[in-house]
Order: structure tokens, then C-alpha cells, then sequence
């Protein structure tokens, strides 16, 4: 085959897989964009077509290796630009700079590359660098939510929080969707709740700043220093303690819950003890009743953030979460509104073995037996000397709880000291 009749034959697979692309035919597209690549490797317009491909359908590295393709066979701007906008979104971003740095280097002062750029400085902790960039986007982009979102987020990592909550506003009055709004109203009132720390923070203050959330921690600190764990597997003793801090928390803030739920079977015994100890029912998902009451979604070890999702979306309200350990992090920036850990790495149950090694009526019974033991081990556990003061940090002192807005209840204006 001579190289016109690749070009060709090429050309003609290209025109098809366009074709069965825009009719709705993935699959086929695919399969031609390959054959033109096959019959003809230089033919730029169908790996580009390919690298688009992979994008639409999220199997973004296989959309690098084609937009790479791309690049090396044109070494123009919209090579580089594409192959670097997916190279973000992998965090693969000393890859993803050089392809910008390229950019500009083919279109010196060019605003899209910059700011791009100036999501990756962001994303490593550098918002100096970041902001400086973001200078001439801005002027380009001057009605881009986006643009307004990320340059408040510089400004609140460098504490300069008045500029922050003016870059935030007009984010929020540029912001298309519901969900950018709220976004953006969280944002919000993260200005505020960082007002409220004037010392160091710690990972449970982080938590409670940026997202709202409650940390509780377990049996493995004094429920002030709590930091992340790594291929951790809980004792009885851990899970008791975050009970008992819950109860405690849940007590003092007078939480109403219509019930308790779960979406999955491991984390039945820990459902099945708050259930009992808070005096609600135990309500399946597949049948939830209607009530005016929000429903706590509990999760022993939160392994995926989708589970969670599906099941609050079955819920006949918004209702809060609460995960003994948030075992998603990498998957998912998504954090239920009350946890008492986050786990990197292996994460699993002091009864994990007992269940899977019994058929399911067996399980049944082992779930009743395991929530009496840990029932008796949270009603005799000595208390805490400092618990009081763990609970004044979210009754008294910081009170801004994502938790609020499914209750229905308000923070005061100004929080007590």
C-alpha cells in the first residue's frame, strides 16, 4: 500500500468514525478512529478525534496518551493546551505545567494558559504564584465565575479574607447553576468560620473551616489532635469511644432524627447501635417512610462516596452522615457531615470476619449480637475528662455546622467565646 492510498484509506475511517460519532454510536467511532490511526499514523485530525473521545467518556489517561500523540505530530498551541487540560484533571501536574509553559511560549501572554497555570500553583499550595498569574485572566474574564471562585480561594489560603469574600460575591453573582451557588455560599461561610480561629490550626479545625464538618476522632487520641490514619483497622474500644462522643454531641445539640440507615451490610452493627442507644428505628432504604424528620445515613467505613450519594438520594429529605472513618479521600473531596476519622489506605472493621464467614441468616443474628456488645461497651466506658470541653468546640465555640442546614436549626451571628 503506497503512502497516498494510507492517506486515503485513513481519511476515509476518519470520515466514518465522525459519522458514527455523531450518530450516536460510540463504539464504531472508536473502532474507525483506530483503523485511520492503523492505516495512517500521521494523520493528526484522528488521534485528536480519539483524545476527544477518551475525554467525553472519562478514560482521560488513554485521552493523554492521544492528545500526546497529538503534540508530537503538531507542536502547536491547541496540542500542547489540550493535552495539558487533561493532564490537570489526572493531577499529573509537572506534565501539565510544561505543556502550558509551552503554550505561552507559542502565544506569549495568552490568558487561557495562564490560567490554567494558575490552577496548578493552586493545587500544589503555591496561591502567591497562582494569584500573580491570574492577573491577566481576570481582565480577560471578567464574567467567568470560575476565574473569581479560584482567585478567592488564593485569597483565603493567604488570609487576606476581606478581598477573598468580594472575589467569592462576585463569583456567586456570575454562578450559573444552583450547585455553583451553593458552592460559593460555602465558601462563603468558610470566611467566617476561619475568623473564629486566632491560633494554630490543627486537622480538626481544617476540617471544620473549609467544609463544616464534625470530627470526633476515636480511641486513638484526646479528641482535640486528630490526624489522618493509614492502613488502620479499628478496634471495638475506637469504635465505642466515637459513639460515645456522638451520643454526647448529639445530646447536647438537641439533634431530631426521624431514624437511622445504611447502605451497606458491614456497617449494620454500628446502625443497629445508634439506633437502639438514640431510640430510633431502624429504617430500610428500600423502604423509607415519609417523615418530616431528616434520616441519619450512617456508614461504619466509608469506602465510596457514590454509595453515599445513591443513598442520600433516596432519602425523602436531605438528611446528615456520619462515617466512623472516611476511607474515599482520593476518590472524592465529598465528606459527610459528621465523621470520626479519615483513613489513607486499608481500612476495616473489629467485625468484619465474623460476618462474611456466616451465610445470611446467620449475619442477621451476629449484627443483634455485636451491637448488644458494643452497647454494654459504651453505656461502661468510663467517660472522658476533657469531653465536656470536645463538646463546647461545636455547641459554643464554632457553631457554623454543615450539619445546620439538614436540621433545620441556625448558628448565631456572632459565635459565644
Amino acid at each position: 500500500m503506497t503512502d497516498e492510498t494510507r492517506r486515503v484509506a485513513g481519511r476515509r475511517h476518519l470520515r466514518y468514525g465522525l459519522a458514527f460519532e455523531r450518530t450516536q454510536h460510540p463504539e464504531a467511532a472508536v473502532d474507525q478512529f483506530r483503523r485511520a490511526i492503523a492505516a495512517d499514523p500521521t494523520l493528526r485530525d484522528a488521534h485528536n478525534a480519539l483524545a476527544f473521545h477518551y475525554q467525553q467518556q472519562g478514560l482521560l489517561a488513554k485521552a493523554a496518551d492521544a492528545f500526546a500523540a497529538v503534540a508530537s505530530l503538531a507542536d502547536d498551541y491547541f496540542a500542547h493546551f489540550n493535552l495539558g487540560f487533561v493532564l490537570i484533571e489526572l493531577e499529573r501536574y509537572d506534565e501539565a505545567e510544561r505543556e502550558f509553559r509551552r503554550c505561552l511560549e507559542l502565544d506569549p501572554g495568552d490568558a487561557a494558559a495562564q490560567l490554567e497555570l494558575a490552577y496548578i500553583y493552586a493545587a500544589r499550595g503555591d496561591y502567591e504564584t497562582a494569584l500573580n498569574l491570574l492577573t491577566t485572566p481576570r481582565q480577560h474574564y471578567y464574567d467567568d465565575w470560575g476565574v473569581f471562585h479560584l482567585l478567592g480561594r488564593c485569597l483565603f489560603h493567604m488570609q487576606r479574607f476581606d478581598e477573598a469574600r468580594q472575589a467569592w460575591q462576585q463569583s456567586l453573582a456570575l454562578a450559573p447553576t444552583p450547585e455553583t451557588q451553593l458552592e460559593l455560599l460555602s465558601c462563603l461561610q468558610s470566611i467566617e468560620r476561619r475568623r473564629e480561629f486566632h491560633a494554630t490550626i490543627s486537622h480538626k479545625d481544617e476540617l471544620y473551616i473549609h467544609e463544616g464538618v464534625i470530627c470526633l476522632g476515636s480511641a486513638m487520641d484526646d479528641g482535640f489532635t486528630i490526624r489522618p490514619l493509614s492502613n488502620y483497622r479499628f478496634s471495638e474500644l475506637d469504635v465505642a469511644r466515637t459513639i460515645q462522643r456522638f451520643l454526647a454531641l448529639a445530646r447536647s445539640s438537641e439533634w431530631r432524627f426521624g431514624g437511622v440507615t445504611t447502605p451497606e451490610l458491614m456497617s449494620k452493627p454500628l446502625v443497629l447501635t445508634l439506633a437502639q442507644l438514640l431510640n430510633l428505628p431502624l429504617l430500610s432504604l428500600h423502604h423509607l417512610p415519609q417523615l418530616s424528620e431528616p434520616i441519619l445515613i450512617v456508614m461504619a467505613v466509608g469506602h465510596s462516596a457514590d454509595l453515599f450519594t445513591i443513598a442520600r438520594e433516596r432519602l425523602p429529605i436531605p438528611g446528615p452522615g456520619f462515617c466512623l472513618a472516611v476511607n474515599w479521600t482520593r476518590q472524592s473531596k465529598l465528606l459527610p457531615e459528621i465523621i470520626g476519622v479519615i483513613v489513607e489506605g486499608q481500612c476495616t472493621l473489629p467485625w468484619e470476619e465474623e460476618l462474611q464467614s456466616l451465610d445470611t441468616a446467620g449475619q442477621t443474628d451476629h449484627i443483634k449480637h455485636i451491637a448488644g456488645r458494643m452497647i454494654q461497651m459504651v453505656q461502661t466506658l468510663p467517660g472522658e475528662d476533657n469531653l465536656p470541653r470536645q463538646i463546647r468546640y461545636y455547641t459554643r465555640h464554632h457553631r457554623r455546622l454543615a450539619i445546620n442546614a439538614l436540621l433545620h436549626t441556625s448558628p448565631p451571628d456572632h459565635p459565644a467565646e
